[in-house]
Parts: structure tokens; C-alpha cells; sequence
């Protein structure tokens, strides 16, 4: 706000006084936020700008859009000044003149430290680098510089094609969708030329590609790791976290074909992005990533590593639901470690605000109750979550159903006697049966502690 408010101020992009004085009134108003609708109501703000003059509606709009385009040019500018690359490339196009000749060699020399600052396998820098070897082409009008241009431009199209091939086939991992995508015929002979032999992003999307094409071929997977270690310091970290997403994608699909291993393999990949120093965006880490961290690393029974990363990383979660986040996810690893106790004091007394916090917090006490043998308490439990499942309107149905089977079937193990091994026997068979995402694993183990032989 205070680096707009300069811009406002500034003659060559703002004449118009009565511009900065609305923008003021808004700042001002911005600072109390309880009242900043009543403070921007229009006839306060015409009284604040012209106390002596009858409100002109037309005319505070105009002022007011004016303000708005002053501020998306501020914005331009502001992303100029952080992207110091493409502001020199564009001030390479405007020097390209004889008498200029001498600033020109230093915009060049700038280009290229730049460019070598920064990972040279990202599709930013092919673009970049194309850019700067067309215009020296362009300069020179000689066709020897032409072999550099063409090959940073194919690197650039074929970067930015393979990414958007790989996009469609997740989306058809978990979507239908008749979307197709159109490759230039002989496309894929002509990718494996040697000359992409080292252009990193292309070897990584080759190898995803191998992966989703061809699931069961799993050396394919072993190659794309290999080529993610191989180019790690050539490529930017989004590139790199990406590909490493990518994989995170390649094990779930082989997860859900019941190919256990891979829940190690999938642990191993979020190893790997903490090792390679990626996995904070802008210093911050997403709830959902912070979750399936854990969760994975629970599934392969690495508890230690599991407490410390909860304790280490929560600092880096949104400050709303960081405490929730870390209250919940430690009393899932005491769960694990059947440190009950902890669990019930962790969960039994917190009121969650999130929903999906909320459903996961009552899942883990519904088991730890069952766990410790607590029957009156899992009894009021299980009421009173059906009540919240009932009386909660964001929950989809799908979600309430599976839920109530969850709870049903617990109600139904808690009660039933280990004698009616018929009865306990049919209840197994229809977890088995089931599809859902309840604790299926939790609830069949359950089951075979109860069943004789």
C-alpha cells in the first residue's frame, strides 16, 4: 500500500489529485476493517473529497475507475521489478539500434548472468534463452546464429507440450473426461533424439509419461527417481517439486492396485523432497501436504520420524489451523503407538472448527474408546456423532453414509459376544466387501482378534 501510494504520487503516471486524496480515504478506511463498508459508503467518500458540493454519482466513478486501472499498472510494474530476466530482454529489443550498440552489450552480458544465476532446465529460461538468441539473429542477419535460437525455441515448445500431455493423463486418473490432446505426428521418435539426451525437463516427462502409459512396466518408475536425482540442481525447485508430485501420483495409483511396497516408495518420495529442500512454497507448508506426510509415513510404522516432523514443520502451517493440525495429527501417531491416554487428552476436550478435523478427531476417539474397552463412553460417543452427522450441513451424503457404516459396525463389534463367531464372521465379510474410505484396515483387524481359527 505504501509503494502504490508513491506510485499515485508520481507526476509521469498520475496528474489527477483528487485520484490520490480517494485513495487515502479508501487506505484509511482499509485500516479499520470493522468499518470499512460503512466508511466507503459514496456519500461519505464525496463529502471527504468535495465537503461543499452536492454528490455527482458519474463523476466518483470515474475517479474511482481511474484509481482501479492506476492500480492493475502498479501491479504491472511491480512484477516487472520481479522478474529482472524478462525486463532485460525486453530492454535488449529497444537498445537493437546502432547508436545504442554500446548499452546494448551490457544489457547482453546481464541477460546472460541471469540466465546462468538461475537453473538452466526450467521452460522460463528455454523461453529466455530463445528470446535472446532471436534477437541476436535478428541484429545480426547472419545463419550461423540461427542453430541456437531453433534449439532453445524446440526446447521451450517440447517442455511446455510434455507438460501439458502429462497434466491430461493425471486428470484421467481420477477423472473421466473426453478431452484429448493432439501431438504432431512423429512427436515421439523425434523427443528421443540425443540432442534432448541432457534438457532435464524432457527426460523427467518422458519417464512420467512411461509411467502412466505403461503402469505395469514399474522400472519405469525406478527411472523417473533416478532421472529426478540426476537433474536436481538443472532445474528450478517448482519444476522439481513437481516432478516429485508427479510420483507421489504414480505411487497412489499403484497403491490402490494393492501394491503395498509402494507405501514405502511413496514415504520415500517425501523424504526426498525435504532432502532437496523444496517442500515449503514462499516458507509455508499446506495443511494437505503436512497431512499425507504423516499419513504416510504412519503407514510404513517410521513413528519417530512421524513426531518429529510433526513437531519440526507445524511452525510452518497457516497460523488458523496450525494448533488443530498438529493436535490432530500427533494424537493419530499416539493412536498408532497406542498410547491412549495421550489420544483422549489430545482430542477429548477440543471443539474443531474445520469439519473434516472435526470427522477425523471422532474417528480416532470412537477407536481409542473401543481400544481401552471404554463401553459407556463409546456408546455417548457414537450417539452423539450421528447427531453431528445428521445436524451438519456441509458433510456430503456420501460422506455422512460412510460414516454411519463406520459407526454402525463398531456399535455392532462393541456388542457383539466373541461366542457368535457366525455373526462376527458375516460382519467381516461385509467390511470386506465395502469400498469406502472408514478405517477398513482398523475394523478388519479388529474383526480377525475376535475370530477363532
Amino acid at each position: 500500500m505504501t509503494r502504490l501510494h508513491k506510485f499515485l504520487r508520481s507526476p509521469y503516471f498520475n496528474d489527477q489529485d483528487d485520484v490520490i486524496r480517494l485513495f487515502e480515504i479508501v487506505q484509511q478506511a482499509l485500516r479499520k476493517e470493522e468499518t470499512a463498508t460503512h466508511q466507503l459508503a459514496k456519500e461519505k467518500v464525496w463529502t471527504a473529497l468535495y465537503p461543499k458540493q452536492r454528490l455527482n454519482d458519474a463523476h466518483l466513478r470515474r475517479l474511482a475507475s481511474d484509481l482501479t486501472q492506476l492500480a492493475l499498472q502498479f501491479m504491472v510494474q511491480e512484477a516487472r521489478q520481479q522478474d529482472p530476466l524478462g525486463e532485460a530482454l525486453e530492454l535488449q529489443k529497444i537498445l537493437d539500434k546502432p547508436e545504442l550498440k554500446k548499452h546494448l552489450v551490457g544489457v547482453e552480458r546481464r541477460i546472460e548472468k541471469l540466465i546462468n544465476d538461475h537453473p538452466a532446465g526450467s521452460t522460463a529460461n528455454y523461453l529466455a534463452l530463445f528470446k535472446l538468441h532471436r534477437n541476436i539473429f535478428y541484429r545480426a542477419s547472419n545463419v550461423d546464429k540461427l542453430g541456437p535460437a531453433d534449439f532453445y525455441l524446440e526446447c521451450f515448445y517440447l517442455t511446455q507440450k510434455l507438460r501439458f500431455y502429462v497434466a491430461l493423463l493425471l486428470y484421467r486418473g481420477s477423472r473421466a473426461t473426453e478431452q484429448e490432446m493432439k501431438m504432431i505426428a512423429g512427436v515421439w521418435e523425434y523427443v528421443v533424439d540425443e540432442r534432448f539426451a541432457k534438457v532435464a525437463l524432457i527426460q523427467i516427462y518422458l519417464k512420467v509419461i512411461a509411467c502412466f502409459n505403461e503402469p505395469d512396466q514399474e522400472q519405469h518408475f525406478q527411472d523417473l527417481m533416478n532421472n529426478l536425482d540426476r537433474f536436481a540442481l538443472e532445474i528450478n525447485k517448482e519444476d522439481l517439486r513437481e516432478g516429485y508430485r508427479m510420483a507421489q501420483n504414480y505411487c497412489a495409483l499403484k497403491i490402490n492396485q494393492g501394491k503395498k511396497e509402494y507405501y514405502r516408495s511413496v514415504f520415500n518420495v517425501f523424504k526426498k523432497i525435504i532432502e532437496q529442500d523444496i517442500l515449503l512454497e514462499d516458507g509455508h507448508l499446506s495443511e494437505g501436504v503436512y497431512k499425507n506426510i504423516i499419513t504416510s509415513s504412519l503407514g510404513v510404522n517410521e513413528f519417530a520420524w512421524a513426531e518429529k516432523f510433526i513437531q519440526d514443520y507445524s511452525t510452518y502451517l497457516p497460523v488458523s489451523i496450525r494448533e488443530n493440525a498438529r493436535s490432530f495429527n500427533l494424537a493419530y501417531l499416539y493412536f498408532h503407538l497406542k498410547h491412549y491416554e495421550k489420544v483422549i487428552k489430545l482430542l477429548q476436550n477440543v471443539e474443531y472448527s474445520d469439519v473434516m478435523y472435526a470427522l477425523g478427531a471422532k474417528s480416532i476417539l470412537v477407536r481409542t474408546y473401543y481400544e481401552t474397552d471404554e463401553v459407556i463412553a463409546l456408546d455417548s460417543l457414537i450417539d452423539s456423532f450421528r447427531i453431528f452427522l445428521r445436524r451438519n450441513k456441509v458433510i456430503s451424503k456420501n460422506q455422512k453414509r460412510e460414516y454411519n457404516n463406520f459407526l454402525h459396525i463398531v456399535k455392532k463389534l462393541s456388542s457383539m459376544p466373541s461366542s457368535d463367531q457366525a455373526a462376527l464372521a458375516k460382519l467381516r465379510q461385509r467390511v470386506t466387501e465395502t469400498s469406502s474410505t472408514m478405517p477398513k484396515k482398523w475394523l478388519l483387524e479388529k474383526l480377525d482378534e475376535r475370530l477363532v481359527g
